[in-house]
C-alpha cells in the first residue's frame, strides 16, 4: 500500500481549530464550565505537541526533497517547532494550575 499524504489530516485539523475559534468569537460557542476550560486546554495542549511533531517531520521531509543544500526554510521550520513545544509545555503548566 501507498503511503498517505498527511496534507489532508493537517487540512481538517485546520478547519477544525479555525471552526472553533469563528464559533467562540462569534458567541456561537463559549466554554461556560470550569471543566471546559480544562478539558479544551488538554486538547489544545495535544494539537501543540502535534504541530511540533508535525513540523519536525515537515522539515525532515523538505530537506529528503531539497537536496544536500540546506532549504532557507528549515530553520523557520525547526523555530516553528521549538516554538510549539514552548506552547505546549505552558499549557501543560497553565493546565497544572487549574482546579
Amino acid at each position: 500500500m501507498a503511503p498517505q499524504i498527511p496534507t489532508q489530516h493537517a487540512r481538517v485539523a485546520a478547519d477544525a481549530v479555525e471552526r472553533m475559534l469563528r464559533d467562540v468569537r462569534s458567541g456561537r460557542a463559549e466554554w461556560g464550565h470550569q471543566q471546559h476550560v480544562r478539558q479544551t486546554t488538554d486538547d489544545l495542549t495535544r494539537i501543540a505537541e502535534a504541530l511540533a511533531g508535525g513540523l519536525q517531520q515537515l522539515a525532515a521531509a523538505l530537506g529528503q526533497l531539497h537536496g544536500p543544500q540546506p532549504h532557507p526554510s528549515l530553520g523557520p521550520l525547526h523555530q516553528a517547532g521549538q516554538s510549539m513545544t514552548t506552547a505546549a509545555r505552558k499549557l501543560r503548566q497553565a493546565r497544572r494550575s487549574m482546579h
